[in-house]
């Protein structure tokens, strides 16, 4: 058998590079001492040179050339190397193999197959080698030891500030990696690592769970009916798991949900879809018939999977909702119609108690109603705050005044149970539950917390609901008031606002509607054109018959993009700035391929933090490798051109994305 090796020479420090290939080939022939080469030996090459050591590489018959030349004469075979194969489809021996913390400049390209928990664009970032490895590997036992072996480090062993120390040291920000709080692209994709092993790791404790209880209850009747009992095995279960038997009941019915999805429990397993996503599709579509809610489902899967393929951005939970919510209207219409009008028996307002004098006033209503009631409450805040520049309450205190002010009669709708109505900011530390179940984290800057204030008629093929000439509403002891400005805004085709189909109509904040919802929306509605890409359903042009041409712009960008562009921020771009992508005046300007909806927060990382942001038009990136995609290939990547960008964030990772059209296509 014959071993050859390759040398590589980094430019720091060829020689201490040549000396860890020699130790590798005295490794790999344990003979070597007792050949009579008449070579060098190590202990007399204290101050080698490149080409003593060369030589003596030669001498031991190891290749010094490329990969495919191998040594003449056997060799020993090598002793297996506890350093991690080659990931780049390389089956060389790199003498910067040795050092955990070396960082390859030029990895190559990505290998066929990365593992699903991964995007493919992170093969190119800064990232060590045992990191890099763990990119090929799909959750379970081999990435659970990988991810055992890096452990914690709070502080990335590589370097990954400027190249030059003196450059870095003028940098009042920490490199990357460097200290807590400034994670490097190692830490993030170690962080991602473990995330998609939690997926696994429950996907296969509910497999458990359903393997002792049966995918069905099981009900045993001993003789009489009073002494029946279902699923009896949750007591054993119970005690193995040290909770209570009631508490089995959720973690029991949520497994056999899982596992009766097979498609949804693969992904969930594999990485393509995350905990909380995969937790998202199951509560979503709960309410609908078996076979109803598997066709949506295994629809939301192939989805995911089409996504993947293309480096699509993967969802957020609250993305993944929306999803789930279009598919049920087009897959499911008749089903989703009998679902909405159970669910809506069940609308009540609860009352919860809080600690230090609060309480959770709760109503469930239609999803239409709440949202209209959500915006026209932020318009009379913002209202509220035009009025009287001094007030310094934060938004939500001016709401939650404001409905108090309206069912109680009150005339002025400032807090009167706090002597120091100044200091009832927010505690960011707070413990209280999250009333918004589409808000992905306790984030103040999100747009669940903070929606948009309606500052004009909102673009969409039908804009607002809501009547111009709205009076304020009567309190009994006195008027509080409401804008007249719209509430709601609703984006539908002109086929279905004539009732010539049913497709479903769009909310912004919200998602899809049922048409006939639509049409009763309209019936008070103003309503502006959009003009769509018949390839892609992209928004081309927005109708303007008030607007000066700066406003149109601003219209067309609002309606191109309905949010924030930074990964998994859901803040409406009516609420957003309009960020130069180049700043001005730069090249090339205010227009529409320069600018993009940024909310204050991100905008603010983008300019001062080194957060870096590319636009990129011109035809869809990352084709589908596939050369069938399928019925359900995401009709917005398969041809056309359209608007995309790309993040590079300080830690080296990027992440592209591109808007989905207003009315994603069947």
């Amino acid at each position: 058998m014959t071993w050859s090796a390759v040398v590589e020479f980094p430019a720091v420090d060829a020689t201490a590079a040549l000396k860890a290939a020699w130790m590798s080939a005295a490794e790999a022939d344990g003979d070597w001492w007792d050949h009579d080469l008449d070579a060098p030996r190590l202990d007399s090459l204290a101050e080698v040179t490149p080409g003593e050591l060369l030589e003596a590489l030669a001498a031991c018959r190891v290749s010094d050339a490329v990969p495919t030349t191998t040594a003449t004469g056997p060799i020993p075979s090598p002793s297996p190397s506890p350093s991690p194969a080659p990931v780049s489809g390389s089956e060389s021996v790199s003498a910067s193999d040795a050092d955990p913390a070396w960082i390859d400049p030029n990895p190559g390209p990505a290998p066929a197959e990365l593992a699903a928990w991964v995007r493919r664009q992170w093969w190119s970032a800064p990232i060590r080698a045992d990191v890099r490895a763990l990119m090929t590997l799909a959750p379970g036992p081999e990435l659970v030891a990988a991810l055992t072996a890096i452990g914690r480090q709070p502080v990335c062993p590589a370097y990954h500030g400027h190249p030059d120390p003196a450059v870095e040291a003028t940098d009042p920000t920490p490199a990357p990696g460097s200290t807590p709080g400034h994670p490097c692209a190692c830490q993030l994709v170690v962080a991602a690592g473990w995330q998609a092993v939690i997926g696994w790791a429950e996907v296969h404790a509910a497999g458990a769970m359903v393997d002792i209880c049966g995918p069905e209850p099981v009900e045993v009747t001993p003789g009489f009916a009073r002494a029946r009992i279902t699923d009896p095995a949750r007591v054993e279960l119970a005690a193995a798991l040290r909770i209570s038997p009631d508490s089995t009941y959720g973690p029991l019915h949520t497994s056999r949900d899982l596992h009766a999805q097979p498609a949804l429990a693969a992904a969930a397993a594999d990485g393509t879809l995350f905990s909380a996503s995969r937790r998202a599709i199951l509560r979503q579509t709960a309410n609908l018939p078996d076979h109803a809610r598997t066709q949506v489902i295994n629809h939301i899967v192939t989805t995911a999977h089409n996504r993947r393929r293309r480096d699509r951005r993967p969802w957020t939970p609250s993305e993944a909702r929306k999803a789930v919510r279009d598919a049920i209207h087009r897959l499911a219409s008749d089903a989703a119609g009998q679902a909405r009008a159970h669910a809506r028996k069940g609308r009540r307002v609860t009352l919860t108690p809080d600690t230090d004098g609060m309480a959770w006033l709760n109503a469930h209503l239609a999803d239409v109603d709440a949202h209209r009631i959500y915006n026209r409450l932020t318009a009379a805040a913002a209202a509220a705050k035009a009025d009287d520049p001094d007030d310094n309450r934060t938004a939500d205190q001016r709401r939650a005044d404001l409905i108090t002010a309206l069912l109680l009669g009150h005339t002025d709708h400032h807090d009167t149970t706090n002597p120091n109505p100044d200091s009832n900011a927010p505690n960011p530390d707070s413990n209280a539950p999250n009333p918004n179940p589409d808000c992905d984290a306790p984030d103040p800057d999100c747009d669940a917390h903070q929606p948009d204030t309606p500052t004009g008629p909102s673009p969409a093929t039908g804009t607002p609901t809501g009547s111009p000439t709205e009076t304020p509403a009567d309190t009994g002891t006195g008027s509080i008031p409401i804008t007249a400005r719209p509430d709601i805004s609703v984006i539908v085709t002109l086929a279905t606002l004539l009732a010539l189909t049913n497709d479903p109509a769009h909310v912004p904040g919200l998602g899809p509607i049922p048409a006939n919802i639509a049409r009763d929306l309209a019936a008070d509605g103003t309503w502006r054109l959009w003009i769509t890409d018949p390839t892609t359903g992209h928004v081309t042009t927005t109708g303007s018959r008030t607007y000066t041409p700066s406003a149109a712009l601003a219209r067309l960008i609002r309606a191109r993009e309905p949010h924030c562009r930074m990964p998994g921020c859901a803040r409406q771009a009516l609420n957003c700035d309009l960020d130069h992508t180049i700043p001005y005046p730069g090249e090339p300007g205010t227009v529409e391929q320069n600018l993009g909806p940024l909310c204050r927060g991100h905008h603010n990382l983008k300019t001062h933090h080194g957060y870096h942001l590319t636009n990129h038009n011109g035809p869809n990136p990352g084709p589908d490798p596939s050369p069938d995609p399928g019925p359900d290939t995401d009709p917005t990547t398969d041809q056309g051109t359209t608007l995309s960008w790309t993040w590079t964030f300080p830690s080296g990772l990027t992440h592209t994305d591109q808007p989905d059209p207003p009315l994603p296509g069947p």
